[in-house]
């Protein structure tokens, strides 16, 4: 009995220094460069292949990165795999952090895309952050590429090229947001984010400046972007090169917000960087679209809105009414900047664009595109 009860101790201890060492070796040894921040839900088949992605990135040693991924309260394979693929990157050098797990209980419910990010960035160490959603693939000179830039631009989301997986799928938006110009990045920033969260690239006082993602459901990385641009001197670059295969499922649909909550979630930034500069303003599109934004207005900012403009002489002879007032709209040829463009772009066959150039004004100060 006595030699059963020491030789217990003696492997209590040895469990004990084997754990005391894996936590020296992770908060004593030196941090990584870069953390590849990995969201997980229910990610399987897809996130071995991103995972995969990692450890065939080019052009950067092993040790200097890390894969900090959190597990979402997922119940389908994601937790196995995880494990699997913990032991693989660890076995090339990689540094991997898990938090969160599997859901043990019905009532616990899923965080969400922005408190899971939260708490793979609190739990990683690396200087640099790379955002890796668990359904999307890296192509293998990601980090390098997208490392060179952030090291010379710290306070810069940088972001890339993509592709989607089904190829085709978004086509409209994919195009659009893969031609646009450095200029465009910022000019174009309240029509959509410019520069996509499965590209995201960048120093990690980019994320402590902002205050990490709001954890609630849905538009948290347009918040983030919002936030980031808030600050002075705030940068948004894109490598064009496609790094990312950003795929598209029946998942990607989650959470998904309504138009109306997108849109005040765009204009509470337009209001405080743009509209509250100027003291009158008209409105380009007296359909749908021109309407829901005026709704959303603050009521100071209503107050500054002098017309609607349109080509349709049916709405022109019509005017506008809303809540007892009345105001005009006219012939875009008599529009007067400042002006909130409310027509989406490449929708009129070029039309809206012809129409704009004619008026020979300089965007992102006699106008900003808004749809």
């Amino acid at each position: 009995m006595m030699v059963a009860t020491t030789l217990s101790g003696a492997a209590s201890c040895a469990v004990l220094v084997v754990a005391l060492g894996r936590f020296l070796r992770r908060f004593h040894s030196p941090p990584p460069l870069v953390s590849v921040i990995v969201p997980a839900h229910n990610a399987m088949p897809w996130i071995e292949e991103a995972l995969e992605s990692v450890l065939a990135q080019e052009r950067i040693q092993k040790r200097s990165l890390e894969v900090s991924i959190y597990n979402d309260l997922s119940t389908d394979g994601t937790t196995e795999a995880i494990a699997k693929w913990s032991r693989k990157l660890k076995a090339r050098g990689i540094s991997v952090a898990v938090g969160g797990g599997p859901r043990r209980s019905p009532k616990e419910t899923p965080g969400g895309d922005g408190a899971a990010r939260n708490r793979a960035v609190q739990q990683s160490r690396g200087r640099y952050l790379c955002f890796l959603d668990a359904d999307d693939v890296m192509m293998p000179d990601r980090i390098a590429r997208q490392l060179k830039i952030a090291e010379k631009h710290p306070n810069a989301i940088v972001g890339s090229g993509f592709f989607r997986l089904p190829r085709g799928s978004t086509r409209h938006y994919t195009k659009w947001a893969n031609t646009l110009t450095s200029e465009e990045l910022y000019l174009q920033q309240y029509r959509e984010i410019t520069i996509i969260q499965p590209t995201w690239f960048f120093d990690r006082k980019v994320y402590d400046c902002v205050g990490g993602y709001p954890e609630e459901k849905g538009l948290n990385d347009m918040v983030f972007f919002h936030r980031h641009l808030d600050h002075k001197g705030a940068e948004l670059i894109r490598d064009p090169k496609e790094l990312v295969m950003y795929r598209y499922t029946s998942t990607s649909l989650s959470w998904k917000s309504s138009r109306r909550e997108i849109l005040r979630c765009r204009i509470r930034p337009f209001e405080r960087r743009v509209l509250m500069k100027w003291d009158n303003f008209t409105i380009w599109g007296a359909g749908r679209d021109g309407h829901n934004f005026y709704k959303e207005l603050s009521p100071e900012l209503k107050d500054r809105v002098v017309a609607f403009c349109d080509v349709d002489p049916k709405k022109i002879a019509r005017g506008f009414h809303s809540a007892g007032r009345v105001i005009p709209v006219v012939h875009y040829s008599k529009v007067k900047p400042p002006i909130v463009i409310c027509v989406s772009m490449g929708r009129t066959h070029g039309a809206l664009e012809r129409n704009i150039d004619s008026l020979r004004l300089k965007q992102g100060k006699d106008y900003w595109h808004f749809s």
